[in-house]
Parts: structure tokens; sequence; C-alpha cells
């Protein structure tokens, strides 16, 4: 059913939802044109969809068994999806028939997990994966429409990036090996992902594969990344992660060496035991990639010195935390890290060192006021 509501700017707006469950707006300054609008939409679902009424009887468990074989999403995706699928949505779901699913029970669903601590992140990324789930067996004609509308999802507050300190960033390094602790450099400084670093090769390579070097320019091309597992995806996290990145002196100086003895264009950052079949080294895993990583960490803290435990990927917010506080405007921090949208890159913003200059500025104002107001005397 469409509901209506009067915008900030005086306009209509429709919201109608589709059997998928996605929704469609529609703006005007008359209610009554969002009104006919609407009419018109719902009148072309219920014309356009038949559904034959034994589909529903399809259980959550049996369309799973169609379903999944024929989902088309990133290996890494594909993992964290079977997770939450094993984990969360077909213990609970398995013998549900798709047709007896209703709104209230994917909203009391929800509410299980979150009685049960599952984490908001997580509730919400098992939630997507079912909502995708069932709005594929709507497209397929099993049930006339999605049951996951209008669910009422705990908030996710944004988060603040966490990054590290110049001085905790050398303790971390130095109790690294040297492949690890020349790509820590790497990414603290470029803001390149694990993976856009892991996949550095030391020059063009003629597969085309791998991120090379231009060492006389200090210049990386990042046009694609490996995987968690050390396979090679043609393309970084978008099309705006497609980039060329200056690398510091000190981190080339780094890396170099680590191609000693190997061909000039070969991985400059690869695992530490070479295949006694092939002869090659092997690509790095983020997995022991990680292990090594909190090891150093967990090393430092025992040493006595305060080291935060974060993730690998925090050198990327590190990277930008530390141009920011240096001045650098955030549309140069954009174009470094390959962000798609200004608003990502605006996390840091609070960072600047005039961030709060104008409010600053007034306050030195207001004080300068009353001082002279209490030396005139009433």
């Amino acid at each position: 059913m469409a509901s209506y509501r009067k915008l900030p700017s005086g306009k209509w707006q429709a919201t109608v939802w589709l059997p998928s469950g996605k929704r469609i707006t529609h703006t005007d300054k008359l209610k009554s044109r969002v009104k006919e609008w609407a009419t018109e939409q719902e009148d072309k679902i219920a014309k356009g969809h038949r559904v034959n009424p034994k589909a529903g009887r399809v259980t959550v468990g049996r369309w799973y068994e169609r379903w999944w074989p024929a989902r088309v999403v990133e290996e890494e995706t594909r993992r964290g999806d079977r997770a939450q699928l094993e984990k969360r949505i077909l213990p609970y779901w398995g013998e549900w028939p798709l047709g007896e699913i209703g709104r209230i029970d994917v909203q009391t669903w929800v509410r299980v997990m979150e009685q049960q601590g599952v984490g908001r992140q997580a509730l919400r990324r098992t939630y997507n994966l079912f909502a995708t789930m069932l709005g594929d067996a709507v497209l397929e004609g099993l049930i006339p429409a999605s049951p996951c509308q209008k669910i009422d999802l705990p908030p996710t507050p944004p988060k603040a990036p966490a990054w590290f300190t110049r001085a905790q960033v050398d303790e971390i390094v130095r109790r690294l090996p040297a492949t690890h602790a020349a790509m820590v450099e790497l990414m603290c400084y470029t803001g390149l992902r694990w993976g856009e670093a892991a996949a550095v090769a030391g020059a063009n390579r003629e597969d085309e594969t791998g991120n090379p070097v231009d060492w006389l320019r200090g210049r990386l091309v990042v046009r694609g990344s490996l995987t968690q597992y050390g396979k090679w995806k043609q393309y970084p996290k978008t099309s705006s992660s497609r980039r060329e990145v200056p690398v510091p002196r000190h981190v080339l100086d780094l890396m170099a060496p680590l191609l000693a003895g190997r061909a000039a264009d070969a991985w400059v950052f690869v695992g530490r035991r070479r295949s006694p079949t092939t002869g090659e080294w092997p690509t790095l895993s983020g997995a022991n990639f990680r292990v090594v990583w909190y090891k150093a960490i967990d090393a430092a803290i025992a040493d006595g010195v305060e080291v935060p435990r974060y993730d690998v990927h925090d050198c990327r917010h590190t990277a930008a935390s530390w141009l920011v506080q240096q001045g650098v405007p955030l549309y140069h921090v954009k174009a470094l890290l390959g962000h798609s949208s200004i608003q990502t890159t605006q996390r840091y913003s609070h960072l600047a060192p005039d961030a709060h200059d104008a409010v600053e500025d007034a306050w030195s104002r207001i004080i300068a006021h009353q001082a002279r107001m209490a030396a005139s005397g009433p």
C-alpha cells in the first residue's frame, strides 16, 4: 500500500513498495498527482504479477538449494554470506514455506537476533542477505511480494576511523618481518587497501596483473587487487580506486631489497616459503598476514608499549588521518585513497588543524566583548 508525506520543501511524495521489497517514490507539488501516480503503480503491480499458489509451499531451505549456486558475487562476499546463511538464516527459516512468512515474522526474527547479542553490523548484513534471497523468490514467481518491507532495524551510528600514531607504527613495524614491515609502511603513507598493497609488482607484467611501481618517479599504479586468498582481481574496489599514487622514497628503499634475486616484475610482497615444486614464491594470504600483524602488536603490548589492537585495514585510516592533521585538503586525500565520494573522506574532517577555527574565533570575540562590558561598568 502506498504511503504519502509532505516534504520540508512543501511538495508531496508518494512511496510504493514493489513485490521484491524495494521501493519507488514520486514527488510533485500536488498531493492529487502523487496519489494518481501511486494508484497507477499499484494497478501495474496487481496486473503484472501472477503467482502459482503452490509455489509458496517451497521451503526456504529448498529455495536456498536453487538460489545459492546461481548467486553471482565476489569470492570473499560469498564466503561471508555462507557464514550468515549457515549460522543465522537457515537454522531459523529453513523449514518455513516461503508463502507463510509475513512481515511480522521477519520483524520478530530481527528482534530475536538483537536479544541474542548479534552485533548491529552483522545483524544488518544477515537481514539484507535474507531480503535479497526473498526478493529473488519474488522475481522467480514463488511468492507475490517480499515480507521484508518496513522492517525496523537497530541503528548503526557512524564509527570514527581508528588510526595509529607514528610512534605506535614504529613499535609494530620493528617487530614485523621485512616484507610485512615494508607493506605496513606503504599502507600507512599511501592509504592502499590490503589487497591493493599485496598486489604491488616491481614493474609492468606481461599478463597485465599487479600494481606496478615506477621507481624513478616514485609512483605506483593501482589497477587491481589480490583477494584474501592471493587471487588477482582485474579491478580494485570501485572505478575511483583505479589511480596513481606517490610513494615516499624511504618506503621504496624498504621495498626494493625484497626483489633481490627475483624478476624485476615479480610480486614485491610474497610469502616466506618458496614452492618446492615450481620454485615460485606464493602471493600473500590475508589470514596469515593478520596472524603476523597481531603477533607483533601483542609482542609490543607484552613489552609494556601502549599500542591499540587495531586491524590491518586501519593502516589506511592512519594514512588519511596523518595527512588531514597536516592540513592536506580532503579533496587530495580522497584522490589518494580512491574514495568514490567526498562524503567518505569527510569522516576525517574533524582532524583538520583548522576544523574549529571559526568556533574558537567566535569564542574569543564573545569573551573580549564580555570583558569590555565588565570594564565599562553598569
